[in-house]
């Protein structure tokens, strides 16, 4: 596998640690990506990618599958004002119908399966596919907005989006997520159990397994357009969120990454060493990170505002190179 390193124009990021004499020496150079010529900028970019492109895929299709939820509760026949519109509800309960999603934008959803009652019940209950065709919609005033379409089909529920559970097969197709890091579009189909609990202080604890044999998701951060296959992934997923808003999230498991960037490709594996975390935004907050390339090891630890990186090229249990970054530093060089 090669690697065109050329890239190294674009993760200004990595130089900032570089004294002048270490640049001389260590920064400066190029290599394949696979082995001892392994160059500082790329090793950074590789770090970054495999610590968020997991993570942003995630909260990407927990957003929808639970905007897609509180939409469906939205349009609930129960919510309908006379008996007169719940019959009429009740007699076309396949059509597709436009809610407006509670902090803007629409969601249009069409529900095949089940029966005409379950349908309209406010409820995703098993045997139902659902359709969504997402314009603008946000969950929640000051959640990030979905454009794109969401197919779900529910294998398992109980309760509610509140308090429940819930397991899914979903397929995205030019799903958006746009948040103040910019745009992640997913594309691909997954499996994903969610288990929901809303404690008495209103904040709602979401917890689940994701995985998938090959997704794609195509990013526009720090205003460069990147396209990556996440496969192989088994993650567990926890998320904290207050008024339907993220607060907080943690990933744990493997995935493989490969990726066609603006200046050129790789492949790898990145498995998490236990769990690791995120704020608000989805950069990392705490965790640590092992990137398998065919001859070199990458090591990420993110821990009180910084990410050390380290490099073992030939894989002999030696580190070779040592970067550390501020999490602003690594995050820039995503994508």
């Amino acid at each position: 596998m090669h690697r065109h390193l050329t890239r190294m124009s674009h993760r200004s990021a990595a130089l900032v640690t570089c004294t002048l004499a270490a640049c001389l020496a260590g920064c400066g150079g190029g290599g394949d990506g696979t082995g001892a010529s392994l160059d500082d900028s790329t090793a950074t970019a590789d770090a970054a990618n495999a610590v968020l492109m997991a993570s942003d895929a995630g909260d990407s299709a927990d957003t929808a599958i639970l905007t897609a939820q509180n939409v469906v509760a939205a349009a609930a026949v129960g919510g309908l004002s006379s008996d007169a519109e719940r019959a009429t509800a009740l007699a076309v309960p396949a059509a597709a119908k436009t809610q407006a999603c509670a902090g803007g934008g629409t969601a249009t959803v069409s529900i095949t399966g089940g029966t005409p009652a379950s349908q309209l019940n406010g409820k995703l209950d098993g045997g139902e596919v659902y359709n969504v065709v997402f314009a603008a919609c946000k969950g929640a005033l000051g959640a990030g907005a979905l454009d794109g379409a969401l197919s779900m089909t529910v294998l398992a529920s109980s309760g509610d989006a509140s308090n429940g559970s819930l397991s899914v097969t979903f397929t995205a197709t030019q799903l958006k997520l746009t948040t103040a890091r910019g745009n992640a579009t997913l594309d691909g189909t997954a499996s994903r159990d969610l288990g929901v609990s809303t404690d008495g202080q209103g904040v709602t604890h979401l917890t689940g397994h994701y995985t998938s044999t090959g997704i794609t998701l195509a990013t526009h951060y720090n205003s460069r357009s990147s396209t990556f296959t996440v496969s192989a992934l088994d993650i567990q997923r926890t998320a904290t969120l207050v008024g339907g808003v993220l607060q907080s999230s943690s990933i744990s498991g493997t995935h493989a990454l490969s990726a066609t960037l603006p200046n050129g490709t790789f492949s790898y594996t990145v498995a998490t060493n236990g769990s690791a975390s995120y704020g608000a935004d989805g950069t990392p907050v705490a965790g640590s990170w092992t990137v398998t390339l065919p001859d070199t090891l990458i090591g990420v630890t993110v821990a009180v505002g910084t990410a050390t990186i380290t490099i073992d090229r030939g894989k002999d249990g030696t580190i070779d190179r040592t970067i550390t970054l501020t999490i602003p530093q690594l995050a820039s060089a995503a994508g």
